[in-house]
């Protein structure tokens, strides 16, 4: 939107002190305005996470609400998808992906250019457990010493997954195109070495920010009802699904095409 804020008929509840947002008293059963679908991404941008809940809609309902968002992006090809929907991924208790998300990440960062959001849809939740963590990049960066900014800024980083493999390097510092906030983009899942560093090096500081990424003040946590909705800026956000239940969990993802990420310093 123009002016950077919420439609005012949204009801907006915060989640924590630094990420995470829960829209309330919005149905996503009709395609949303211009004006919202502006707001929605202004909400992304500045919260990291936005949940919406109870909305009861199908893997069709599922895709419009992506396209309002920018373009689908098709999963990666070893993800299990909905039958009839190549775009739409499965994690769940049955194909065993519900349990291997249990691990700080940000999703593909080993792409050339890695997803802009991630929306999930709760499908089948536990009755006890199965709640998702989410961790501010950009709250985490704010959070560090001037010293280490500094021994930050220009650095750049290895993602690789070793199915392919697929590897990309990235800016270890980025910068937010709508808020202008400056990230952290590491993760323990896909990062696995900082280029312009020795190995013993490279390893004790990226142990640091790994742990550093991640300190409770820039965490929400999410505990899910059927049919809630999630969507979070995956460049400048990590998540972890808490494997901490024996009940069925299934969930349905679709990501939305990113750019490559923009080093915080030309």
């Amino acid at each position: 939107m123009k002016d950077g804020k919420a439609p005012e008929k949204w009801t907006l509840r915060p989640i924590a002190g630094a990420i995470g947002v829960e829209v309330r008293e919005v149905s996503l059963s009709r395609c949303l305005s211009e004006s919202e679908v502006d707001g929605l991404r202004r909400l992304v941008a500045e919260s990291g996470v936005v949940f919406l809940t109870g909305q009861q809609f199908d893997s069709d309902g599922h895709l419009t609400l992506a396209r309002q968002l920018g373009t689908v992006k098709p999963p990666p090809e070893y993800l299990p998808k909905v039958n009839g929907y190549p775009d739409i991924s499965v994690l769940s208790t049955e194909n065993g992906f519900a349990m291997m998300a249990d691990r700080w990440h940000a999703d593909v960062t080993w792409a050339e250019a890695p997803p802009k959001y991630s929306i999930l849809h709760m499908q089948e939740v536990p009755s006890v457990g199965g709640d998702t963590m989410w961790a501010s990049q950009t709250a985490a960066y704010d959070r560090l010493s001037d010293r280490m900014k500094v021994l930050l800024t220009g650095l750049t980083a290895v993602h690789e997954i070793s199915i392919g493999p697929r590897r990309s390097v990235h800016p270890v510092i980025t910068r937010h195109p709508v808020t202008g906030r400056k990230a952290l983009f590491v993760n323990p899942t896909f990062t696995t070495g900082i280029e312009e560093l020795p190995p013993s090096e490279s390893e004790a500081v990226l142990r640091f920010l790994f742990e550093h990424c991640v300190q409770p003040e820039v965490c929400c946590r999410w505990r899910w009802t059927a049919g809630d909705i999630a969507i979070w800026d995956n460049q400048f956000v990590q998540h972890y699904a808490i494997n901490d239940y024996t009940e069925a969990r299934k969930i349905h993802r679709v990501e939305i095409e990113g750019e490559r990420p923009v080093p915080a310093e030309p």
